[in-house]
C-alpha cells in the first residue's frame, strides 16, 4: 500500500510477539512455582537509550570530491591471521580495559570487563559469554577476520560481493551509492554497506545499520547500533591486502578506534575448510570434551 512504512510495521509485530511470548512464559512460571533460569551472561549495563541522537565522529557517506578510480584486482583467496584485540597497543589482549588507544564510555568499559573470553590471556572457554559460541551470532564485518579463514571478492560494475569461509556467509557492498537514514534500516549482523575505489589500489567499505550483537574481537569489546565501520583494503606491491579499519561508535567509545590487519593470498582452495557454527555441536563439545579436560575442583 502506498505510504505504508513496512519496516516500522515489522518492528512493531516482532516487538509485540516477543512481549506476548514473555508474558506467557512468565505466567506459566508463576503458575508452576518455578523461578526463571539464570542468564548465561554476567550482569552488565546496556548501551544508552538515546543512541539515535548521538552524532558519529566521521561522515557516513563517500567523500564529496571523490575522483573516479580504476578498481584494484582483488581476485584470489585471502587468508586472515588471528588476533585477540582490536587494540593496536594490545593485540594479544593482555591489558583489557586499560588499552592506551581505546577510550571507553563508562558502560562499555563495564561491559567489556564483565565478558568472559573464549581465548587469550583471560580465557575461560567453559564459561565464555561469547555470543558466537553461545548462540552462533554472526561475527560481522570486523571479527570475521579474527580467525584464520579465507575471504574472496567478486567485483561487479555496481557492487562487490564478499564471501567468507567463516560460517559460509556473504556480504553485498553497493558501489557509488549512499546509505538510507539509519532510522529506516532494520539492524542486521552485517549492516548496510556501500563502497568505492580510490587511487587505483584501494577498495573502501562504509557500513552502518549493525545490530550491535557481535563482539568487535575475541576479548569482548562491544559495539552498538550506532556503530559506523570504515574498511580500507589496499593492494600492496607484495600482493598483500592491508586492511585499515576504523570503528566510529559514539555509543560505546569516546573517539574512533583504528585497527590494521594484513591478508595474504592462500594456496588452499576456497571453501575447502569452511568454518561452521552449531549450537548443538558447541554444547556437545563443552559437555563431553571441554568439561572433562578441566582440572578437578579443590
Amino acid at each position: 500500500m502506498k505510504g505504508v512504512d513496512y519496516a516500522a510495521m515489522n518492528r512493531v509485530l516482532l516487538s509485540t510477539g516477543a512481549l506476548v511470548g514473555a508474558l506467557v512464559l512468565s505466567s506459566a512460571q508463576a503458575g508452576s512455582g518455578q523461578t526463571p533460569a539464570p542468564t548465561v551472561f554476567p550482569v552488565a549495563p546496556d548501551p544508552p537509550a538515546n543512541l539515535l541522537a548521538l552524532k558519529n565522529f566521521l561522515p557516513l557517506d563517500p567523500p564529496a570530491n571523490l575522483k573516479p578510480s580504476p578498481p584494484p584486482n582483488l581476485a584470489g583467496s585471502w587468508l586472515a591471521a588471528p588476533y585477540q584485540s582490536i587494540s593496536m597497543a594490545d593485540r594479544q589482549g593482555a591489558q583489557r580495559g586499560k588499552e592506551k588507544d581505546i577510550e571507553y564510555q563508562p558502560w562499555a568499559l563495564q561491559r567489556t570487563l564483565s565478558e568472559i573470553p573464549p581465548t587469550g590471556p583471560e580465557a575461560q572457554p567453559e564459561k565464555t559469554t561469547d555470543p558466537w559460541i553461545r548462540f552462533c551470532e554472526p561475527n560481522g564485518p570486523l571479527r570475521a577476520y579474527a580467525h584464520p579463514t579465507r575471504t574472496q571478492f567478486m567485483q561487479l560494475p555496481d557492487r562487490v560481493v564478499m564471501f567468507h569461509e567463516l560460517m559460509q556467509t556473504f556480504r553485498i557492498i553497493r558501489l557509488n551509492s549512499k546509505h538510507p537514514p539509519l532510522e529506516d534500516l532494520d539492524p542486521t549482523a552485517w549492516g548496510d554497506s556501500i563502497g568505492w575505489y580510490e587511487n587505483g589500489d584501494t577498495f573502501v567499505i562504509d557500513t552502518i545499520g549493525l545490530n550491535g550483537r557481535a563482539w568487535l574481537d575475541q576479548m569482548g569489546h562491544p559495539m552498538t547500533t550506532k556503530a559506523h565501520i570504515i574498511e580500507r583494503y589496499t593492494l600492496t606491491a607484495e600482493k598483500m591486502l592491508t586492511v585499515r579499519r576504523t570503528i566510529d561508535d559514539p555509543g560505546a567509545y569516546l573517539k574512533p578506534i583504528e585497527h590494521t590487519i594484513t591478508l595474504r593470498q592462500s594456496t588452499v582452495a576456497f571453501m575447502q575448510v569452511p568454518w561452521n557454527c552449531s549450537v548443538r555441536d558447541n554444547t556437545y563439545f563443552t559437555e563431553t570434551l571441554l568439561n572433562d579436560a578441566l582440572p578437578a575442583a579443590k
